[in-house]
């Protein structure tokens, strides 16, 4: 699980492409991305969570964001079904998915 937090430095997406690049090197079924700390997402931040949930989904894994603020959820949504992470409300919810996932699947 990642955790976003605001900060106005110029290299944030390459931090978030680091933190990504290695979560997504996990054996884990799905990465985590919890937005709470966050009232907004760049363009690029946005465009490089998009690419993760393509690559997860090629790989038939998830990217699962979290608390994503109501200014950015609709670039998340209404995607095509390679290109859309799954979008909760909260990490209860995340976890509810994990565990209602068809057998074949294991959890996060």
């Amino acid at each position: 699980m990642l955790v976003l937090a605001p900060s106005r430095h110029e290299k944030d997406e390459l931090k978030l492409t680091r933190a990504l690049h290695r979560a997504s090197r996990s054996p884990k079924k799905a990465v985590w991305v919890d937005c709470s700390l966050l009232d907004h997402l760049s363009a690029e931040a946005i465009d490089l969570l998009l690419a993760y949930a393509y690559m997860l989904h090629c790989q038939n894994r998830r990217l699962v964001l979290c608390h994503v603020p109501d200014t950015v959820r609709h670039h998340f949504l209404d995607l095509d079904a390679e290109s859309q992470p799954l979008v909760v409300p909260s990490l209860l919810d995340a976890e509810s998915y994990d565990e209602a996932k068809p057998s074949g699947f294991f959890s996060a």
